[in-house]
């Protein structure tokens, strides 16, 4: 079995006429978490919409688990262990927070392993158990976030996709849903994470990928990331 679950070489992409990703290479090893940072518009969400099968690249090569998912139906992506956590959460705001979760869980039919998985979600994110009855759309942004990687988990995915997930959240329950990543990584799952605040992705990160307009500026470990003076001028606040 090889160590690379993803990989991206080559990768364009975009919408019509416009391309967002030029020539992308990027890859994701078993057990790690990856990050990847840069400016609005730099093509990051494209990024995770082309690896989730929701935007088609329209050259160079992406493999998730040493299969082509280029031409993949989305549901079958997810089929094969490859879940995201889009921008915003999306959960469904009039469903309740338990029937949001059963949703997460559509590609499964096992239903005792679902309800262990339910279970595993609550002991995640307390506050879900407490509001299992409580429409989505009715919990505070952090709230919504963390129903949204629950969600994202049912499916038991092998790599998780997470765009944005301090986004509009409280910086308490920022703190909660990092802490429950590196908890997620620690039992063996792989994460490419797009986050805002470049600070707290490099510090989570073992390694991390700098996106500006369509392409790979910069990548490496997220160590010597932090000690880069671009890095550090662009993303980071230092001077």
């Amino acid at each position: 079995m090889s160590d690379v679950l993803l990989e991206l070489d080559g990768v364009c992409a975009g919408y019509g006429p416009i391309e967002v990703l030029k020539g992308v290479g990027l890859r994701v090893d078993r057990g790690e978490i990856v990050t990847l940072i840069g400016a609005n518009g730099a093509g990051k969400t494209t990024l995770l919409m082309c690896c989730s099968g929701l935007v088609r690249p329209t050259g160079g090569t992406l493999r998730f688990d040493g299969a082509d998912i280029a031409r993949t139906p989305a549901h079958d992506i997810v089929r094969a262990g490859l879940a995201q956590v889009p921008e915003g959460r999306r959960i469904f705001p009039r469903l309740s927070v338990l029937e949001n979760l059963r949703l997460g869980a559509f590609t499964r039919s096992n239903q005792a392993e679902i309800a262990a998985d339910l279970d595993k979600a609550f002991a995640l994110f307390p506050i879900l158990a407490e509001r299992r009855h409580q429409a989505g759309g009715t919990l505070s942004g952090g709230e919504q976030q963390m129903l949204a990687i629950a969600r994202a988990l049912m499916c038991r995915p092998t790599l998780l996709l997470m765009d944005e997930p301090s986004m509009g959240v409280a910086p308490l329950l920022v703190q909660r849903i990092f802490a429950a990543i590196t908890a997620l990584n620690r039992e063996g799952l792989s994460i490419l994470l797009v986050e805002q605040n470049a600070n707290l992705a490099l510090a989570t990160a073992h390694r991390g990928y700098v996106m500006e307009t369509g392409t790979i500026a910069l990548s490496g470990p997220t160590a010597d990331l932090m000690h880069n003076e671009q890095v550090r001028a662009c993303y980071l606040g230092a001077r």
